[in-house]
């Protein structure tokens, strides 16, 4: 490579390195101004504690399966009397938002039964039309059959949720909490409780998806650019 041809390269590198798409790219800094915009919001920032579990028809299905995606997890049970119809039905006013634009084909909601017991395959097919979520982009899964009855309890005691049985009223007593992994397993953060803005939960995931995309494009802007010196 003649020196000419070197010092352009290095000459565009330095501009490009300076230009404001780089040095501010879309969602710079988000886990701090979404601590501003949302009281119920906090950084987790670690990897995601993994599952392979199925679906209502038996289909295997791991968090690894959508590793190049979104993924907005909770944990509910079917006969909940309270709080988990509530929050499928703001998942499901979540999804409709999301899948309502360019953001579909990115996003994967997964809602897992700590009852799986109790949760029959049936239960598990009714629970998207009875609580308005699209299957295209949405999953309810429970454990498999050689995992124990607990494992989806032990699983979202992972995720930092206990779901503990009460004997005498035969329900569990549980918060609520939405999980967002990011691409590649990374539990980004959660939204805690029922009060979280729907819009700063959309606009979360918009700008994860936002900074995927601008890894992408400077790591290929930097594979062209550094292959030249190769």
């Amino acid at each position: 490579m003649n020196t000419l041809t070197r010092r352009a390269a290095l000459a565009a590198l330095t501009a490009a390195a300076s230009t404001p798409a780089l040095a501010n790219h879309p969602g710079e800094n988000l886990d701090a101004r979404m601590m501003e915009m949302e009281q119920y919001f906090q950084i987790i920032d670690a990897a995601a504690p993994p599952f392979a579990l199925q679906d209502a028809d038996g289909k295997p299905v791991s968090l690894s399966d959508f590793d190049d995606k979104i993924v907005v997890l909770n944990f509910i049970y079917a006969s909940c009397p309270d709080v988990c119809p509530l929050h499928s039905e703001k998942i499901a006013a979540i999804q409709a938002s999301i899948n309502d634009g360019p953001m579909k084909d990115r996003v994967q909601f997964i809602t897992i039964t700590t009852d799986p017991v109790n949760d029959t395959p049936d239960i598990l097919r009714d629970y998207a039309d009875l609580h308005g979520l699209d299957t295209s982009n949405w999953v309810i899964l429970t454990k498999t059959p050689d995992q124990p009855d607990d494992a989806t309890r032990r699983l979202a005691k992972d995720y930092g949720l206990e779901f503990t049985m009460t004997a005498e009223m035969g329900t569990m007593v549980h918060g609520a909490v939405t999980h967002v992994i990011d691409t590649g397993g990374r539990l980004a953060g959660k939204f805690h409780g029922m009060e979280f803005s729907k819009v700063n939960l959309i606009l979360y995931v918009s700008e994860l998806i936002s900074n995927g995309q601008h890894r992408q494009r400077e790591s290929g802007w930097w594979d062209r650019v550094s292959g030249i010196f190769q």
